[in-house]
């Protein structure tokens, strides 16, 4: 094509046509700069393709993780409210000095239960290492970094009370081993997939009348319902970012894939 071009341009000038050659040329340099601008345009466009197919790719991957930590949070919600719901129990046992019961005995031993929630966050690992910019929603982008970075490291440290001597193992512990004695009258069998079973003697609550007198005892119950409801509080509000995070991505989905 070049040599056939070369050739037309010699005969002009051989036929001593300069006006005709000149307008030839420029057409020529016009036709190699559409094709030039041709070939970016097609080259953008794929390059576009691509970055789109990546970013479609780490939404769905994200999605994935998030439904996944939802999943999680909703049910470690559903056993704090159990427990939460036992301790108001307990301290209006305690304050109306009900008797000794299986009951109270088992709503002060979970008392002390804590659950830890460890968000998946491959896909947001991914994405810091490709690169955060490759989302190109800059609104979601700041709630899917806020969410990992913020939200979901808070909540893992549920609300930083782990360290603190506020919370709430730390807080019941000390009577459990203060008042649960074993009970040699009530042996019970355990087993396990990697040995023979094993004989362990049942607890119970010793020196009551002591136990539904203890003050410290009634104040620390209350400061780890109290610790236990902010928790709730806070994985409840963790849901609803996830959720709109959630809704955020499938709306960029929706676009990416049309």
């Amino acid at each position: 094509m070049i040599k056939f071009f070369r050739k037309i341009r010699q005969n002009l000038l051989m036929e001593n046509k300069t006006g005709k050659y000149f307008k030839y040329a420029i057409g020529e340099i016009i036709l190699v700069v559409i094709g030039i601008l041709i070939a970016l345009q097609i080259n953008n466009w794929n390059e576009n393709r691509k970055s789109q197919k990546l970013e479609a790719q780490i939404y769905t991957e994200l999605k994935s993780d998030l439904l996944q930590t939802r999943n999680d949070i909703k049910k470690t919600i559903s056993k704090h409210k159990e427990i939460f719901k036992s301790s108001q129990q307990l301290i209006t046992d305690i304050y109306d000095k009900k008797s000794n019961s299986q009951t109270i005995y088992e709503s002060l031993t979970t008392s002390s239960t804590e659950f830890q929630i460890i968000p998946k966050t491959s896909a947001f690992e991914n994405l810091k290492n490709i690169g955060l910019n490759t989302l190109s929603n800059d609104s979601l982008r700041i709630a899917v970094t806020n969410l990992f970075q913020l939200n979901l490291k808070r909540l893992d440290d549920e609300l930083g009370m782990k360290q603190a001597e506020i919370n709430i193992t730390k807080l019941i512990q000390p009577f459990l081993f203060k008042y649960l004695i074993a009970d040699y009258s009530q042996p019970t069998k355990y087993g396990f997939i990697h040995s023979d079973s094993i004989s362990i003697y049942k607890l119970r609550i010793n020196n009551y009348d002591k136990f539904l007198n203890d003050n410290d005892l009634m104040k620390n119950l209350q400061l780890a319902l109290y610790n236990r409801g902010r928790i709730i509080d806070e994985e409840t509000e963790t849901i609803k970012a996830i959720d709109n995070v959630i809704y955020g991505i499938e709306e960029e989905l929706d676009k990416l894939n049309k």
